[in-house]
Parts: structure tokens; C-alpha cells; sequence
């Protein structure tokens, strides 16, 4: 979303030595360029965002650097780590999926000079539940019809890669404060919705209420509300000053700059609300069904990250460091072509 500001978490020391100054200054007009840059006309706007945004930094910074190690990721480690045979299907469709990766290809196309033995990243999918019907051993006999959970896990992506892992936790730090600035964008725009929403409430009461001043009642049989009463004046009044009281003297969709200010906090000020890691542990069969931990079901034990967000986002991620013999190239359409015609 935002391409300025590339050395943003650019510092080494940043978690060691606490947040610099500079560092939040830079957090700041990040966030003021990606939501509101007119918050920068309230005369103390950099005392009220100042903690916050350092807060969301710690945050941020926290949260990447409590990932593991990077787990080596490709079809030659696919029997290897119970987490990968999980996530693909076979070693093939892992590198099927490789070859889908939009941001390692846009990488390993961006680096000058002989790529890297590796490329550094995390992977994210989503972890999907569904209910099936399948069989199960209880003791000698096999019980069929039983109720179980599926899981699979779809839309896998690759994000930020790098030729290092220091470079690759740096680009997922960005990529976290966006996701933050873009939470509290989107806070803004429902708090503009909600104004016009309470417009046009208010511009149709008040058609109501002019039509029963003036008594036209004459298709009142025809259109009355759903309940079957027909609304009076006084209760038409007192709606149209709730709605008032709500909302104010403004008559456009633009927030003031208080308001604005306030919608960033309300973000910024609680970082771990929108943006936070959960260890989940699931034991999954061969088929990918959960069996219960009390069972004799041969399974394995995955201790899984997942992200989440008060926004209702999950993703299950995993730092990860893929071959570059291991990446597929990508398709030639010319040779394709040629060699279908």
C-alpha cells in the first residue's frame, strides 16, 4: 500500500535498544499518509499519536521476533516435517504451489546478480474445518458413517521475501504496521459511513414527519410500517432527535479532525486487539481428519502458529527458507505456444 519510507524497522538495535525516536517519528507520518494526512493540522497531533504508534511498533517488533527459527520448506523436506505434508498434498503440488508465488518471483526477478541459495519468507495459508463422514477402528470392529473434521489448508502465500532472514522479519515489520494503518483506515471509513448512514435516516423521518404534519394520510392504509401501526409525530420527533444528538452539527460525510485523531487511536492505542500470534495444536491423521488425543488413531502432533486479528482474519504462518533449486521457473507462454502448435 505504502512504498515511502523504506527504511522503516530498517535499524538493527530497534528491539535491543528500545524504539528511537526517529524510528516513531517515521511511524507516524506512515500512519497520517495512509489514513488522514489532514490530522496533521491539529496543533498537538504528535503528542497524541507519539505513545500509540511507539506502542504499535513494540508490538510489531515483538511479534516477528518471537517467531522460530526459519524451517526449511520444498518437496525434499516434505516426509520430513509432519507440518508440510499437512499444508500440501504431495511434494508435487508443494511445488505447484511454489510456482504460484507472485511475491518470490517478483524477487528473485528484483535481485542484481546471482540469486540467493535461499529465499527467506513466511508462509501463510488458511485453515479450513468441515464436517464429513468416514470410518473409524474402535477396537476389532470398524465403525462406519462417523461423524469427523476435515482439515485443509488453503491459499498459500509467501510473503516478504528476502535473501537473509534479519531482511525477511524486516519486511514482515512493515507489512504488520500496514496492516495496522489499514485497520485504522478502514475504522475511518465505517466511522464516515455511519454518517452518512444517520443522513439519510434522518433526511427520511423528517419526509415522515412533514407528511403528518401537513395530514396527508390519505394511502395511510396502504402504506403502513410492518408492524401494522402507523408511526405518530411524537415518536417521530424523538427518533429524529436521537439521530440528531448522534450526530451532530456536521451535514457531510467528513469527520472532523478530533475524530479522525480518535479513530486512529482507537486502533493504534490497543495494537494486540487487531493484530496478534496463538500457539494451536491440532493432531491430524494421514487424511487430515482431528482425531482426539484419548484415541490409539495413528496421528501426528502439529504445534502450529496462527495469526489473527479483531478484525475476524486467521492465517496460519510459518517462517520458512526455500532452496532456490526448489523454486520453480516460470512458465515460458512463448515456448508453450510453440510447442502446442
Amino acid at each position: 500500500m505504502l512504498r515511502f519510507l523504506s527504511s522503516l524497522f530498517n535499524s538493527p538495535q530497534e528491539s535491543a535498544t528500545g524504539i528511537d525516536e526517529a524510528l516513531i517519528d517515521k511511524g507516524i507520518e506512515r500512519l497520517l499518509a495512509g489514513t488522514d494526512p489532514r490530522i496533521r493540522a491539529l496543533p498537538a497531533y504528535r503528542k497524541h499519536l507519539r505513545d500509540p504508534v511507539a506502542g504499535a511498533i513494540e508490538h510489531v517488533i515483538a511479534l516477528v521476533e518471537r517467531l522460530p527459527e526459519p524451517a526449511p520448506i520444498g518437496p525434499r523436506h516434505y516426509g520430513e516435517d509432519p507440518r508440510l505434508k499437512s499444508f500440501f498434498v504431495s511434494a508435487e503440488h508443494m511445488s505447484e504451489v511454489f510456482g504460484k508465488f507472485r511475491m518470490l518471483r517478483d524477487f528473485l526477478k528484483s535481485v542484481s546478480g546471482p540469486p540467493p541459495d535461499e529465499v527467506f519468507g513466511l508462509l501463510t495459508m488458511a485453515r479450513e474445518e468441515r464436517q464429513v463422514l468416514g470410518m473409524e477402528l474402535d477396537g476389532d470392529r470398524v465403525r462406519k458413517d462417523v461423524l469427523q473434521v476435515a482439515v485443509n489448508f488453503t491459499g498459500h502465500r509467501y510473503i516478504g521475501p528476502a535473501g537473509s532472514d534479519p531482511d525477511s522479519r524486516r519486511q514482515l515489520k512493515i507489512r504488520a504496521f500496514d496492516f495496522l494503518v489499514e485497520r485504522a483506515l478502514e475504522r475511518l471509513m465505517e466511522a464516515r459511513s455511519s454518517r452518512r448512514e444517520l443522513d439519510r435516516q434522518r433526511r427520511l423521518l423528517k419526509q415522515k414527519l412533514d407528511a403528518l404534519h401537513a395530514g396527508d394520510f390519505g394511502l395511510g392504509p396502504m402504506l403502513k410500517e410492518a408492524n401494522g401501526e402507523h408511526p405518530d409525530a411524537a415518536s417521530l420527533e424523538a427518533e429524529i432527535e436521537r439521530i440528531d444528538a448522534e450526530y451532530g452539527e456536521f451535514r457531510s460525510d467528513q469527520l472532523g479532525l478530533e475524530e479522525s485523531l480518535e479513530c486512529l487511536l482507537e486502533v493504534f492505542g490497543q495494537p494486540s486487539d487487531w493484530l496478534a500470534a496463538r500457539e494451536l495444536r491440532l493432531r491430524l491423521d494421514s487424511r487430515g481428519i482431528r482425531v482426539a488425543e484419548s484415541t490409539s488413531t495413528a496421528a501426528h502432533d502439529l504445534n502450529l502458529t496462527e495469526l489473527y486479528s479483531g478484525s475476524g482474519v486467521t492465517r496460519i504462518i510459518l517462517l520458512g527458507r526455500i532452496a532456490r533449486c526448489d523454486i520453480p521457473e516460470a512458465p515460458d507462454m512463448w515456448k508453450s505456444a510453440a510447442r502446442y502448435l
